[in-house]
């Protein structure tokens, strides 16, 4: 039986799985309409994936925070990052409290826990896909609703 936490670490490792991969296809289906901006957000939230499993596994990082990129290049740090952060979720046991020591990008030493970093790496995907809908919105495109709420009621349908 799943522990609640890593119950719920699925769940939103899962919905940010669904959710980037949603706001994938709808920036692919504007193509050339997309604003830049829209594009760079897409960009960072992509490079934290990155980032943050490069210091989880004490490697560095191929990207910087705020290192641009083409759809392509997204979808390609999409399926990876997805791939690896759902295999650290499926491995994940609350139980050991796994401390992971990194430093951020201005070389400034810190310490987390690996359920931390996770929860992080998922609400800030969230926060930044809301300021992309608000770009494309401003912009005369109509943004895809990426609410967890959304994924659960679709989830739910196909169980």
């Amino acid at each position: 039986m799943q522990n609640t936490m890593s119950g719920s670490l699925h769940h939103l490792w899962l919905y940010t799985d669904w959710a980037n991969t949603l706001l994938l296809e709808t920036l692919r289906g504007y193509s050339d309409a997309v604003p830049s901006i829209c594009l760079r957000l897409l960009s960072h939230i992509m490079n934290a994936q990155v980032i943050w499993l490069s210091r989880i596994n004490g490697v560095p990082s191929p990207v910087s925070v705020w290192t641009e990129h083409d759809l392509t290049t997204c979808e390609h740090y999409h399926r990876t990052a997805s791939e690896e952060l759902g295999q650290i979720v499926k491995a994940y046991v609350p139980e050991q409290n796994q401390l992971i020591d990194y430093k951020d990008s201005k070389n400034v030493a810190y310490q987390n826990s690996l359920q931390d970093i996770l929860l992080h790496i998922f609400n800030h995907g969230s926060y930044h896909r809301a300021q992309i809908a608000m770009e494309m919105r401003r912009n005369g495109l109509e943004p895809i609703n990426t609410d967890y709420l959304i994924f659960a009621r679709n989830r739910e349908r196909s169980v």
